[in-house]
């Protein structure tokens, strides 16, 4: 029987999952390779110092191992009946909210489908992407749950160009919600903007009048962690131009 979207999904992640988990199997070789080669070389055992960083260092390796074995386990598993989805609004349970997106998906109703950084043809696409249906966003962070939010909750999303306060310049796709914002991290700052001009054929960019590029979505996002009265204050402008102010 052919497995339904989010069970495709989980099967993915769980590849992905285990990929990490062979890896975080090899890094412990690795530490205890250098331990042993440390111990080979003679370690004074008479020294404090040398028994605090041999105590550590096997802490350390045993986590991860710990977390290898866990992680290889559970990747193994396909999460059936939207085991894998997030609900911020809890607007329905897990299996409910799977079986609208399974039949939206299995009727070929994805509207978009787009990761946030674009990948040569043959490249194996990965990273955070975003996919669109009639009644939800989901949200794929590549090998962990998917954060499902229906359509009718989005405020407005975006193409942040560049991360207020940090160092590097990226793009960022963020999604407004009155409980939260989300954001997924990219650095082809062309393709995501194309991405979020996709999504306004089915969500309405509201703030289509202003140039937001740079200014509006920081300030935006600033005005959300500072006041959410204010901030539902400029949503509900922007929906209704005819008593918005924003310059």
């Amino acid at each position: 029987m052919e497995l339904e979207f989010l069970e495709k999904e989980s099967v993915k992640a769980g590849k992905k999952g285990r990929r990490l988990a062979v890896f975080g199997f090899v890094l412990c070789i690795i530490i205890v390779g250098g331990l042993a080669l440390l111990y080979k070389d003679g370690i004074d055992m008479n020294d404090y110092r040398n028994k605090e960083i041999l105590f550590y260092a096997s802490i350390m390796v045993g986590f991860l191992l710990i977390m290898s074995v866990i992680r290889f386990l559970r990747s193994g598993k396909t999460a059936k009946n939207g085991k894998n989805l997030i609900l911020p609004f809890k607007e329905a349970t897990k299996a409910e909210a799977a079986e609208i997106i399974n039949r939206e998906a299995a009727e070929g109703k994805i509207l978009v489908d787009e990761y946030i950084d674009k990948f040569k043809e043959g490249e194996k696409p990965y990273g955070e992407r975003v996919v669109l249906t009639p009644s939800y966003i989901l949200l794929f962070n590549g090998i962990g749950p998917i954060t499902a939010i229906p359509v009718s909750k989005v405020d407005w999303l975006c193409a942040e160009i560049g991360i207020s306060g940090r160092s590097s310049f990226k793009v960022r796709l963020l999604v407004f919600t009155e409980k939260k914002y989300y954001a997924l991290d990219g650095f082809d700052i062309d393709h995501a903007k194309s991405v979020a001009e996709k999504l306004y054929k089915y969500i309405p960019n509201i703030f289509s009048e202003y140039d937001y590029n740079f200014s509006l979505p920081h300030m935006l996002e600033k005005t959300f962690n500072k006041s959410r009265e204010e901030y539902r204050s400029l949503i509900d402008s922007a929906k209704n131009p005819a008593n918005t102010n924003l310059s």
